[in-house]
C-alpha cells in the first residue's frame, strides 16, 4: 500500500505536511495502535512530556513552537538531502463510505514538512491532527520508529509528549497483544501487532 485517498491527502497538505507515501506494516516499526498507548503511560514507563496550559495568550503559537522544539529535541525528524524534514504520522487511512461499514485502517505515513505549517488550526481543524482547533490528538514517529510522539487535549492542558525506543516499553508489548487479540479490529493491524511482537522475541 503507497497510495492515501486524495480527501486525507488534502488535509495533510492544509497543515503543511506532504504527503510521500504510506508505510507498509514493517515488522520492525511500532503498530500506530500501540504507539498511541504512549498516552496511557508515566515518566516512569519512558515517557517525556510537557504541557500547555489552556489560557497561555495565543495557544494555537505555543503549542506549534512547542511541538517543533520538542519534535526537534527527541530527534523524531529526519532530514533529506534538500533539507526537508521528514517523519510519520499515524492516519486511519480508511475511508468512509454512506450505508458500508468497515474496519478502522491505522497506518504510519511519511510526510514532509512545508516551510509554512500549522498543527494546531488547520491541522486540529480538518480532523486530520486533533478533533477541533488547538485540540491535537495525534501520533507520529521517527522514520525508523526509534522516537514516538503523541499530543493529547487534558483537563490541565495540552500534552505533547514522547518515548524513546517504544520496543523497550514493557506497557507498550503488553498493548501490543491486545490489539493481536480485538477480533473487531482490521486483520492486517492485528497481524502487524503479532509480527512486531515476534520480531523483538526473536
Amino acid at each position: 500500500m503507497n497510495g492515501l485517498h486524495p480527501d486525507l491527502v488534502g488535509k495533510l497538505a492544509a497543515a503543511g505536511f506532504g504527503f510521500v507515501e504510506v508505510v507498509d506494516t514493517r515488522d520492525d516499526l511500532v503498530p500506530v495502535l500501540v504507539a498511541r498507548y504512549v498516552t496511557q503511560l508515566y515518566p516512569e514507563d519512558g515517557r517525556e512530556d510537557i504541557n500547555i496550559r489552556h489560557d497561555v495568550p495565543d495557544l494555537g503559537a505555543a503549542i506549534n513552537t512547542e511541538w517543533e522544539r520538542l519534535a526537534a529535541e527527541c530527534g523524531l525528524f529526519s532530514v533529506t538531502a534538500d533539507g526537508r524534514r521528514e517523519f510519520l504520522v499515524g492516519i486511519d487511512t480508511a475511508v468512509d463510505v454512506p450505508d458500508e461499514t468497515e474496519f478502522e485502517a491505522h497506518r504510519w505515513v511519511r510526510v514532509t514538512m512545508a516551510d509554512e505549517w500549522d498543527i494546531a488550526g488547520a491541522g486540529c481543524e480538518s480532523g486530520i491532527l486533533g478533533v477541533g482547533r488547538n485540540n491535537p490528538t495525534f501520533v507520529m514517529a521517527s522514520l525508523n520508529g526509534d522516537v514516538v510522539m503523541i499530543s493529547g487535549y487534558w483537563q490541565i492542558g495540552i500534552g505533547i509528549g514522547y518515548a524513546p525506543r517504544p520496543e523497550r516499553i514493557a506497557e507498550l508489548r503488553e498493548q501490543a497483544r491486545r490489539v493481536a487479540s480485538y477480533t473487531h479490529m482490521e486483520r492486517a493491524q492485528r497481524d502487524w501487532a503479532e509480527r512486531w511482537l515476534a520480531a523483538l522475541e526473536s
